[in-house]
């Protein structure tokens, strides 16, 4: 939940998400291209020599681009600022030097943060992402229209809609009824007695839809870095400069190429973003499959405008759905707020498209209560397949309980950690948490954050065990605990970071709540793992002890 909100807000401000996608295979083997990473905000002072990094390139002008690789070396300026040198795994030369265009050294200003490791060692998800790629990269006809390859083209369009996708089959099979079966709900909807309630089904699809279309131009987008100086110089680091304009006059135009390698015709918009959004002029566009065409984009300064250099970015949104509405009707609605232009759309595609499926469903009601009858008639002719179809359910359900028993007999008690009535809760917690707070000292003593988490569960068990922690549910509370005190501290820790890297309200929020985002799903991810081989551990300690001296294992309080 924590990561789709900052999704959302990382869009809405323009703010780095801290989950990036590996797009090359300069860190191989160490990062794979498809393998999915985190990272979260870091001060310069706290890298290291080998710490993987994630940087804004300077050289990667006109479109951001941001680069995952590795601390080879950390250097002073004359003036005292640390500089780093970066290098890819696999590559030859650091980006600072080499065949290629050198990247200077990275500053504190374009650093992002450091990926979360074991160590040096990036916890990843390998892979995961590979597929996108390939689509990608294969597909490329299912691309939104861009003027570039921009910040978020890599994920283009096929991403979105998955994801929109498989919203989209929620919303609609779990939400009218969680108490059904999936086969259960296509039966109700299509055969059943009262096979479809109009305004329950319209207000599910309609929802549905709502999402789909949100998520789609939430993640899928592209953008240009545009300024303008009103009686000022402008910025010339950035991709469409306007110039120094009067107040009262206009600029020359500047040309805005777009393109639609889609397979269906398209409608979009294009609008400022940020402090040039008042002064860019708005357009709406269309364009057939595979068309390009270049738009003529001004900015103006009416009389009364503030002097000063205004800069953001120009926004290109697209959609297929748009076609059925005229030009007109959406250049109005974008010179009133272009950013509302986008759901108002949407919103209006989405009664269009519920009303088509709702008369597409009844379609198929009305068609399916007529077939019912001569389905049941004729039923006997499919009974040898139902006797065969209803042994392979009958095995699949017996194979499954008897798999999610050996996995509950396994790891269930991980999860159980519970202990005998309430005196006894009481003294079987206090050991465990005494164990805990001895060893929340070593979460300040070693740098690496992670690394300091894994190495205080193996120890925080170790000590338990020496107080006389001997059952394995009381080594699993230590481990837990000392998880739960390490991740709020590595979020406090970030946040501290962020407040002080950033200005932006918005960008503070959105950098903050992707942080713990990020945490939450390492917690997760780590708490049995780590639980578990803190436990072994001690097992292990402890069958060294039995075997030197058999007597221990008549002790009948330990329990490991």
């Amino acid at each position: 939940m924590f990561l789709i909100i900052a999704r959302f807000l990382s869009v809405w401000s323009g703010t780095p998400f801290p989950i990036d996608l590996v797009t090359s295979d300069s860190m191989t083997p160490t990062l794979m291209e498809g393998d999915v990473v985190a990272w979260t905000p870091t001060r310069i002072e706290d890298i290291q020599k080998g710490d993987i990094v994630v940087f804004r390139s300077y050289v990667s002008w006109p479109d951001e681009k941001i680069v995952v690789h590795r601390v080879s070396n950390i250097t002073t300026s004359r003036s005292g600022q640390l500089l780093l040198e970066t290098k890819g795994d696999k590559n030859e030369w650091t980006d600072q030097a080499g065949p290629h265009i050198p990247e200077p050294y990275i500053r504190d200003d374009h650093l992002m943060g450091k990926v979360i490791s074991i160590g040096q060692v990036p916890l990843k998800v390998p892979f995961v992402g590979t597929f996108g790629l390939w689509i990608n990269q294969g597909l490329e006809a299912i691309s939104q229209p861009t003027s570039s390859k921009g910040s978020l083209s890599y994920a283009g369009i096929f991403t979105p809609l998955a994801i929109s996708a498989v919203i989209l089959v929620i919303l609609i099979f779990v939400l009218p009824e969680k108490a059904k079966t999936f086969k259960e709900k296509i039966h109700y909807f299509i055969f059943g007695s009262k096979p479809l309630n109009l305004k329950r089904t319209f207000f599910t699809f309609l929802i549905a839809y709502i999402v789909f279309f949100s998520v789609i131009h939430t993640f899928a987008f592209d953008q240009q870095s545009a300024a303008v100086g009103i009686n000022a110089d402008s910025n010339k680091d950035v991709a469409i400069d306007f110039g120094r304009i009067k107040t009262g006059s206009e600029s020359f135009p500047r040309d805005l190429p777009v393109i639609n390698p889609s397979a269906m015709p398209v409608k979009g918009i294009i609008f400022g973003k940020g402090d040039i959004g008042n002064y860019l002029s708005r357009h709406t566009f269309n364009l057939s499959q595979g068309e390009s065409n270049v738009t003529k984009l001004h900015v103006s300064a009416t009389t009364g405008s503030i002097n000063g250099t205004f800069t953001g970015d120009i926004m290109v949104y697209s959609s297929p759905f748009w076609l059925i509405f005229p030009d007109a009707f959406i250049q109005s609605l974008i010179n009133l707020n272009p950013e509302a232009t986008i759901f108002i759309l949407d919103f209006i595609a989405a009664l269009v498209l519920t009303a088509f499926t709702m008369l597409l469903l009844i379609s198929i009601t009305f068609i399916g209560s007529k077939t019912v009858n001569w389905l049941i008639d004729n039923s006997w002719r499919h009974s040898s397949h139902l006797i065969i179809k209803k042994s392979v359910i009958e095995r699949f359900k017996i194979t499954k309980k008897k798999a999610k028993k050996a996995l509950g007999k396994s790891m269930g008690w991980i999860l159980n950690i519970e202990f005998g009535d309430k005196k006894e809760k009481i003294s079987n917690y206090v050991k465990p948490i005494i164990a805990s707070i001895v060893i929340f000292p070593l979460l300040f003593l070693i740098i690496d954050p992670v690394t300091a988490m894994v190495i205080s569960v193996i120890i925080g068990g170790l000590f338990a065990y020496s107080i006389s922690c001997k059952a394995r549910k009381k080594i699993v509370l230590t481990s837990l605990i000392i998880m739960i005190i390490a991740i709020i501290h590595m979020i406090i820790n970030s946040n501290f970071v962020i407040l002080d890297k950033y200005t932006n309200t918005l960008e503070v929020l959105s950098l903050s709540v992707g942080v713990i985002g990020v945490y939450l799903l390492l917690f997760s991810l780590l708490l049995i793992p780590l639980a578990a081989i803190s436990w072994a551990i001690t097992r292990f300690i402890r069958n060294l002890k039995e075997r030197k001296d058999p007597l221990l294992s008549l002790e009948g309080h330990c329990d490991l």
